[in-house]
């Protein structure tokens, strides 16, 4: 069994952890789910945001994005902007925009983002 939490401890015997150490790991982790259940995206950023929650991926959540109608502004043609499909850069920098100080779940999914773009050797 490979674990990946820093407070867990595997020996030949089971898993050790302090009971505190335990108790403020559900806590984070209901913090986040609390956060992510009491969540209501009103604009592209927000619904990205929502999505990387759930999906931990940026091209799914691109592509969810793109199902849901969701285009961003391109070249411009005959004098007008043309609506292109998203693709995975443009989530990654919707993701590692600025934090809105009163949005809860944005600052979690951000680091979430950046500790998995750390994981695959993208320099943060």
């Amino acid at each position: 069994m490979s674990l990946t939490y820093p407070l867990l401890k595997e020996t030949r015997k089971g898993i050790i952890m302090k009971v505190e150490q335990a108790k403020q790991l559900i806590q984070k982790y209901q913090e986040y789910v609390d956060a992510y259940e009491n969540y209501h995206p009103s604009n592209m950023k927000q619904t990205a945001i929502k999505l990387y929650a759930e999906l931990n991926n940026v091209s799914e959540v691109a592509n969810k994005l793109n199902d849901l109608g969701y285009r961003k502004d391109g070249k411009l043609v005959a004098g007008k902007r043309a609506q292109v499909k998203l693709i995975s850069n443009d989530v990654t920098e919707l993701l590692n925009s600025e934090v809105d100080p009163n949005d809860q779940l944005h600052p979690i999914v951000k680091k979430i983002l950046n500790r998995n773009r750390r994981r695959k050797g993208v320099v943060v």
